[in-house]
């Protein structure tokens, strides 16, 4: 089961009681009961349709009974570990003979446990079948109590133990052929071909089957693209290296310019007695 799944529409039928409104039993607990001979994979359908109920008003499905006491139904766990734990609440409950799977819970908020003031009043919520009906009833020690039937008129799903004094105003109630839409949308029907052992079978052949290996593939530039750049890269600083050689030896063999000493000439020239024309003045 999965986010994807289309879940049951529910409806609230009464509420837990104390002790002496509810029948037999501890008070304030939910008995609920799902018909024996249903596919497995329903049976976990109508326990994530109560829980997602029950999560809108912030409370939680907790089990009672020896064995799963403390133990809480959530919706989004695996499919495994929903089956296992449904199989040990049903254990968990008195034996009884009959069609039924029974199961205790209390309906606690959310952060607290089924020894608080929170399970008191709480609302009791039945799934209902598409096309069926939900009738309620008294009696037999069951307390204030529901059936939800399929369209054949078979009864399919039972919760009992409700406050006889708080009776709903509707004693029957038609439940629409239209699946309600999942959180994620409308999804395809539940094959009903597959039960939970065959579907647990292809998960974990699922899990069994080697993984394809994974292959990295490089898509980045050739490696005959990286020797050409690299050889180019070569070619330019060699001709890059020469033209600077040559310039330097063309500076090293240019001759050089040296000013004429006139200083020196004039000072030699003044000491033999060389003077000026008075004439050229």
């Amino acid at each position: 089961m999965t986010n994807g799944t289309q879940y049951l529409p529910t409806y609230r039928r009464g509420f837990t009681g104390p002790a002496g409104r509810i029948g037999s039993g501890t008070e304030f607990h939910i008995d609920s009961q799902i018909l024996k001979s249903l596919p497995e994979i329903e049976k976990i359908r109508a326990m994530d349709s109560k829980a997602r109920q029950y999560a809108q008003n912030n409370r939680v499905i907790e089990f009672s009974n020896e064995g799963v006491a403390g133990r809480t139904w959530n919706p989004d766990a695996p499919l495994e570990e929903k089956i296992q734990l449904y199989r040990a609440a049903t254990a968990a409950h008195a034996p009884r003979q009959g069609v039924w799977d029974r199961l205790d819970y209390y309906v606690p908020f959310q952060g607290e446990n089924r020894f608080g003031k929170s399970v008191e009043g709480a609302s009791i919520y039945i799934p209902g079948i598409p096309g069926g009906k939900i009738r309620s009833s008294s009696g037999g020690g069951y307390g204030y109590f529901s059936e939800a039937m399929d369209p054949s008129g078979r009864v399919v799903f039972r919760v009992g133990h409700g406050d006889i004094t708080r009776p709903e105003e509707q004693g029957e109630i038609l439940v629409a052929e239209q699946l309600p839409e999942t959180q994620q949308g409308t999804a395809p029907e539940t094959p009903k071909t597959k039960s939970a052992e065959e579907l647990l079978v292809e998960k974990i052949d699922e899990l069994l089957k080697p993984k394809t290996e994974i292959t990295e593939t490089y898509t980045g530039p050739s490696e005959e693209t990286f020797r050409q750049r690299r050889e180019n890269i070569d070619q330019t600083m060699l001709k890059l290296l020469l033209e600077r050689a040559a310039q330097k030896e063309q500076k090293e063999t240019a001759p050089q310019y040296r000013p004429a000493a006139g200083g020196a000439v004039a000072a030699a020239l003044a000491q033999k007695g060389f003077g000026t024309p008075k004439s050229l003045i």
